[in-house]
């Protein structure tokens, strides 16, 4: 008789996979946003809605069940996202003007600067999509 119990293989809960899915994915959404707003030479606040399509088909793949969980974990990425993107523009403008690359600006910036950079930003049609990008994130999520 065979009296060794089989014991399922250990398994890391799936927010632990989805914590590190969507930390792995940000430095890379926040790179391209960064390149897509330097080029145009605007905020691109249209790339919100890719982010939140990013975040929420990276939890759909990695079988995060829908619900509020799901939605708070795609909020969560696009809010991070949103604010390390903003930040690397303001970098990116302000960089040049010491002789920095964004990466390296972005180390040495600080809030009042990055205000008064990023107020212009503010206008109603940036609001509007990142408004968009909140609202799809949680229908997509849902």
């Amino acid at each position: 008789m065979n009296t060794a119990v089989a014991n399922p293989p250990i398994q890391p809960p799936r927010h632990l996979g989805a914590c590190l899915a969507l930390a792995l994915a940000l430095p890379l959404i926040v790179a391209l946003w960064g390149a897509v707003a330097l080029w145009f030479d605007a905020p691109a606040a249209w790339m919100a809605v890719i982010v939140a399509a990013d975040a929420s088909v990276l939890l759909s793949l990695l079988r995060v069940p829908a619900g509020r969980g799901r939605a708070a974990w795609a909020l969560a990425f696009l809010g991070l996202a949103t604010a390390a993107s903003l930040w690397l523009m303001a970098a990116g403008v302000v960089g040049p003007a010491f002789g920095l690359l964004p990466w390296e600006s972005a180390l040495r910036l600080g809030p009042v600067l990055f205000g008064v950079i990023a107020e212009p930003w503010l206008g109603l049609g940036n609001l509007a999509w990142l408004a968009a990008a909140v609202a799809l994130t949680l229908w997509w999520n849902r």
